[in-house]
């Protein structure tokens, strides 16, 4: 049997608390999916999944047993929330598919750890380990992790068949984990297999979309099979040849200014919204992001830069400037403290303006001589001039 080394998280006293729980309880457990996964690519781990024959009622109450609080956040699909300390586990039952509908499975409990690790969706995200490191692989994970590759369990085409979501996570994990080689019946299953992508909520469709896009950094290999296998298409991002350029394909930037540089080359922002079920904070900031970075491409002056500083502040100036790499823009942001409009409609009203119209168009024509005089008139100097 294949072992791992001990891992850090694997000496957290709250960790070891829930291995001694499940040890005085006779129960048997095993680390499971994205701690083992990523603990052999040498990456950090974060969040730690636990799988058990035992039955929640069990789990639960081995854990009240051992002074660990159970908190049954998805007791319909067999999973309890530890919480030790500060960290949190996810402990869910050995569980095998009995049904599936494209986006939803029918599951019943199990003892048999190949049936669980058969309902998983990638060989690399099937790997168990014992307390002791012992590694447990049962769709050979361990051979596909040098050089890494993104293998779907049994047929690619029936597991996507079981949760359409799998072809977006294909896409994510490559991202997410670098992935160099693309499988090629990974890559025909997903072209096959993505109209059923209409069958996914908008909500699941944005929580996977912003995971892949919030990765460091994505290739355009990657957008590339994801426009040819008709799956950027599908969730309202299609990508027209050739619009993005061969390296660094996505900008070094957040992942809703990524989405919006991406809408940029092609997609409607609209769609994305009513497909995505965006709030409608992230639909305005879509839409900020996407005039100033237009903006930006044509290399405003510094004066008009400043009024889009002015207008739309610090934050979502710098973001759109990171999606087209205007780093001189970035400077200015950096070095210039924005102003404020000394004057107020209190101020006129105090010299006999009256309010309306008129008193709104006489503070806009004030401000914009303020602001083609960079900012300089005070308000006494401004007041001279009503």
């Amino acid at each position: 049997m294949a072992r791992m080394q001990s891992q850090p998280w694997m000496e957290w006293p709250e960790t070891k608390a829930l291995v001694r729980a499940f040890a005085e309880a006779k129960t048997d457990m095993r680390f499971v999916g994205g701690c083992v996964r990523d603990s052999l690519l040498g990456r950090a781990v974060k969040e730690v999944d636990v799988a058990t024959p035992a039955l929640p009622d069990r789990v639960t109450a081995l854990l009240e047993r051992a002074g660990i609080r159970a908190i049954p956040t998805g007791i319909d699909h067999g999973t309890v929330t530890a919480l030790a300390g500060q960290r949190t586990f996810e402990i869910t039952t050995l569980r095998r598919d009995v049904a599936c509908d494209g986006r939803h499975a029918e599951v019943e409990y199990t003892d048999d750890w190949k049936a669980d690790a058969a309902r998983r969706d990638f060989t690399i995200n099937a790997l168990y380990a014992s307390p002791e490191g012992g590694i447990f692989d049962y769709f050979g994970g361990l051979s596909h992790l040098n050089p890494l590759h993104i293998i779907f369990i049994g047929d690619a085409r029936a597991r996507i068949e079981e949760d359409a979501l799998r072809i977006l996570r294909f896409f994510r994990f490559t991202a997410q984990l670098g992935a160099k080689e693309y499988d090629a019946a990974a890559l025909a299953a997903c072209a096959e297999k993505a109209p059923l992508i209409a069958k996914l909520s908008g909500e699941r469709i944005q929580q996977e979309m912003l995971k892949l896009l919030a990765v460091p950094k994505v290739e355009a290999a990657l957008l590339k099979h994801m426009r040819e296998t008709g799956v950027a298409g599908q969730i309202g991002l299609p990508v027209p040849p050739d619009a993005l350029p061969d390296a660094d394909a996505l900008p070094d930037a957040d992942a809703l200014a990524r989405l919006a540089f991406w809408l940029m080359h092609g997609g409607d922002v609209e769609n994305v919204r009513e497909r995505w079920k965006l709030s409608g904070t992230h639909h305005e900031t879509l839409q900020k992001l996407m005039r100033i970075a237009s903006a930006l491409r044509q290399k405003p002056s510094e004066r008009e830069q400043k009024k889009m500083l002015r207008a739309m502040g610090k934050d979502i100036f710098c973001r759109a400037a990171r999606m087209v790499n205007a780093p001189e823009a970035i400077k200015l942001a950096d070095r210039w403290e924005i102003p404020v409009f000394p004057m107020t409609g209190q101020d006129l009203l105090e010299r006999g303006y009256t309010e309306g119209k008129a008193l709104g168009e006489k503070l806009k024509v004030l401000e914009a001589a303020w602001e083609a005089e960079d900012y300089r008139p005070a308000k006494e100097e401004l007041l001279k001039r009503l």
